[in-house]
């Protein structure tokens, strides 16, 4: 019994570490005609149910959204495509790719602000 019981938590124990693992991106999208709140709610409603996205981070001012997201989940090209069939124009694209876990320094300011895979953990 005790034995099974080892068995159990160590399955456990490795199934978390290698979930731990698992590789995050992030990718920035320029959506010209994406304005104020009422945009950024519609897109909070629909985008963070498309499997394996973790986050969405909004520069309204500049018309950006950052999204992190899980890349052996879902790829940006399926992202634009969501983005798009709400209606949206999506004019550029800028990937980042970073392990969870590791402890990375953002050179700008402003990356810290926006929560991208690379921030301070």
């Amino acid at each position: 019994m005790v034995n099974k019981l080892v068995i159990v938590i160590a399955l456990l124990v490795g199934i978390t570490t290698i979930n731990a693992k698992e590789k995050e991106s992030t990718v920035m999208f320029f959506i010209p005609n994406m304005h104020g709140d009422h945009c950024k709610n519609r897109i909070e409603k629909v985008i963070p149910f498309e499997k394996g996205v973790k986050d969405l981070i909004f520069d309204l001012e500049g018309q950006k959204l950052t999204i992190v997201y899980q890349s052996q989940k879902t790829t940006p090209e399926s992202l634009r495509k969501s983005l798009e069939k709400m209606g949206y124009e999506v004019k550029a694209v800028e990937k980042k790719e970073c392990q969870s876990g590791d402890k990375k320094e953002c050179k700008s300011p402003q990356a810290k602000e926006n929560r991208s895979c690379c921030r301070s953990k």
